[in-house]
């Protein structure tokens, strides 16, 4: 990721510039970009729909596959609908791309912080609870956001009434770019259905992990520990507290040194400057990726840099099988 309530707050930020960037003039068109910033993140939730689940791998997939053949099938596949689709469907791929900016950006960072808690010798910490740990990590930055954008906390801006907006109408019309990417850069048809269905079942676990007391969050991770047999608790991490701090124990505010570990360039960089390089290369990114005539594959990959979701290089038009 970032988690969920970081990419909204990103978007919300470059909301505005982008819709004066590209003409963005609905209601809907403002849900699609801010629903677009959450990226391919919603499909990882199709896990709990017993129908639906087998097309979750696509969520990692996008994640883990070169960004350049993504994005430009993203853009071919909107400019192939009509009408309001067509709209919606442009400033959800603006908001995509944001999604791919920040994380990209940030996920090195993140992953810093998870191989060294998970190497630090920990009984039962190890790297089978990686998953846990970095979802522990992104919802400790969710509050710092939300915190320093609102001055509130989950007790009184809940996630699932403000996060995840979008009619049936707009995501039908999502629902068409995605089979179209899957078609085109994976070779595999999905459920015409799948996009909407995953937002839906991401609507769903939000509110089922809404707990600003703690009571509901700790009663639910108790039972995943007994089911799992496991110390530690994805619900537990991954549920947010009402946290009343601007501040994270992960935002090296401190200007540590820290080491990529995809590159293993050594950085001083915090969450916050991370976040505003990330916010200063979003709008080129979309001016680039939805305003050029002549965007074709090898600029997109001068674009991206062969950087995907995960912040590591990949080779040329590298593609994961799912």
């Amino acid at each position: 990721m970032p988690a969920i309530l970081t990419h909204d707050f990103f978007g919300r930020s470059l909301a505005e510039d982008a819709r004066a960037l590209l003409s963005l003039r609905s209601a809907a068109e403002r849900d699609a970009f801010l629903l677009g910033n959450q990226g391919p993140d919603p499909l990882f939730y199709l896990l709990v729909d017993p129908l639906m689940h087998k097309w979750s791998p696509l969520g990692g997939a996008m994640h883990d596959s070169s960004p350049a053949d993504l994005l430009l099938a993203m853009r071919e596949a909107a400019a192939r609908l009509e009408g309001y689709e067509r709209q919606v469907a442009r400033a959800y791929v603006a908001g995509f791309a944001c999604h791919w900016v920040l994380d990209s950006t940030m996920h090195p960072f993140v992953y810093f912080w998870q191989n060294g808690i998970t190497s630090a010798g920990v009984e039962g910490l190890d790297a089978g609870s990686a998953s846990k740990v970095h979802a522990e990590i992104e919802r400790d930055f969710d509050e710092m956001v939300l915190f320093s954008a609102t001055g509130k906390t989950v007790e009184r801006w809940r996630p699932h009434e403000h996060v995840l907006a979008a009619s049936h109408a707009t995501l039908a019309a999502i629902d068409k770019l995605y089979f179209y990417v899957a078609l085109w850069v994976f070779g595999r048809p999905i459920d015409p259905r799948t996009f909407s269905t995953a937002v839906l079942e991401f609507r769903l676990v939000q509110r089922a992990f809404d707990s600003p007391t703690g009571r509901k969050r700790s009663a639910i991770a108790a039972l995943e520990r007994l089911a799992t047999r496991s110390p530690f608790s994805l619900v537990n991490a991954m549920s947010h507290r009402a946290r009343p701090e601007a501040t994270s124990a992960f935002d090296n505010r401190d200007h540590r040194p820290w080491e990529n570990p995809f590159t293993h360039e050594v950085a001083t960089t915090g969450f916050w400057d991370l976040y505003e390089d990330a916010r200063s290369r979003a709008l080129p990114t979309l001016a680039d990726l939805l305003l050029s005539e002549s965007l074709d594959l090898a600029t997109a990959r001068e674009l991206t840099h062969d950087l995907n979701f995960e912040g590591k290089p990949t080779g040329p038009g590298e593609k994961v099988a799912w």
